[in-house]
């Protein structure tokens, strides 16, 4: 039997926690029963998928939340989608992103193909959420926190992201050096470090007001925001950070990077990991911390507990508690065996729960009972 030919759809011109978790899921699907092809704006995206042999159809998947032209936006979109479905033999398709998926569930519905929906946000229960459930065959969603909102459990399955664990090993070091004396960190500095796409709900601005307080009890002790304004759409959060940052009484000592894309030297340059995102369905650099041997804190919203088990393998606490967040800080900056301790229980914890490899055969499964 021929491989059975499927399309993903992904809007985002660049490269995201959900971009980088179906870049691998495209690596890793089975060859043998899946063709996988891409369509996507050009970007980042698009180019990731051609260095791995797919095809990638470049189509204009423009904004239509609260655009006037809306309905003609999607209706382009939907038709063109619904070309490449017959002209290429496409079986299913498979939406990743929200904004994807109003494309793609057009399309199935103008095709007639089943479509599998990836849900990778906790979502409110409303017209969309409703609408994507009746047009979809299979949702995957990527927590359970995810899973929950869903009004329809019954086409459900919760499959978490894969991480490589063999990309963050020690061969990183040398340009993880070289990072940290371009950001101007002293060799014998402890560096904490945020990494996410500045956005308000990101937390960068809980991570300054943390920095703030402990910058001055601890004077070897760095802060790294890293992460830019990826999808043009959070200048003024940056500017505000920026404003924040300069106004701290520490700005010498906390460093905006900006947009990294060698993200295992990046995490090879810090000693910890801070995560302060409000209600993460699944935060990717959670993983991939991990795999690198990080000792973490994070806020324990969202899908956080699902990757991550306190005082085990990291030390979490409540959202928005900027208080508990600068008490568990303080903990792994005066405790290096805790530090070590917690980054050899992660990374051992996640090389095994969420190899991605084991994750890509779920997926599949789910992708041939939309198929069946």
């Amino acid at each position: 039997m021929a491989p059975a030919r499927v399309l993903f759809v992904d809007h985002a011109p660049a490269r995201g926690g959900a971009e980088n978790s179906l870049l691998l899921l495209l690596e890793y699907l089975e060859r043998s029963r899946f063709t996988p092809e891409l369509a996507t704006q050009p970007g980042t995206l698009s180019d990731g998928a051609r260095a791995l042999g797919i095809v990638v159809h470049e189509l204009p998947l423009q904004r239509l939340y609260g655009e006037p032209t809306a309905a003609w936006r999607l209706a382009r979109g939907a038709t063109a989608l619904a070309s490449i479905v017959r002209n290429r033999g496409i079986s299913l398709l498979h939406c990743n992103t929200v904004r994807a998926s109003v494309y793609a569930a057009a399309a199935a519905q103008l095709t007639r193909r089943p479509l599998v929906w990836h849900v990778r946000d906790i979502l409110p229960r409303g017209l969309y959420t409703r609408a994507l459930c009746a047009a979809s065959t299979m949702v995957i969603a990527v927590s359970r926190a995810a899973a929950v909102p869903l009004p329809c459990a019954e086409k459900v399955r919760v499959v978490y992201n894969g991480v490589r664990a063999a990309d963050f090993g020690i061969e990183r070091r040398q340009p993880a050096a070289a990072l940290r004396a371009a950001w101007g960190i002293p060799p014998d500095a402890l560096l904490i470090g945020h990494v996410a796409r500045l956005q308000p709900w990101k937390g960068q601005h809980d991570v300054v007001a943390v920095a703030a307080r402990l910058a001055r009890e601890r004077p070897n002790v760095y802060f790294a925001l890293i992460g830019g304004d990826i999808f043009a759409d959070a200048s003024a959060y940056e500017r505000a950070l920026r404003a924040a940052i300069a106004e701290s009484g520490v700005a010498e000592r906390i460093v905006l990077t900006g947009h990294q894309t060698d993200i295992p030297a990046t995490l090879a340059a810090l000693d910890v990991l801070v995560h302060a995102s409000r209600n993460d369905p699944f935060p990717r650099i959670l993983l991939e911390a991990a795999a690198a041997g990080l000792p973490i804190v994070a806020y324990g919203g969202g899908g956080v507990p699902e990757v991550l088990s306190h005082e085990r393998t990291a030390l979490l606490v409540p959202s928005e508690d900027r208080r508990a967040l600068a008490d568990a800080l303080r903990r792994l900056i005066a405790d290096p065996n805790l530090r070590r301790t917690l980054g050899a229980a992660a990374r051992a914890d996640i090389s095994v729960r969420f190899d991605v490899r084991s994750l890509t055969r779920q997926i599949e499964q789910v992708l041939d009972h939309a198929l069946a």
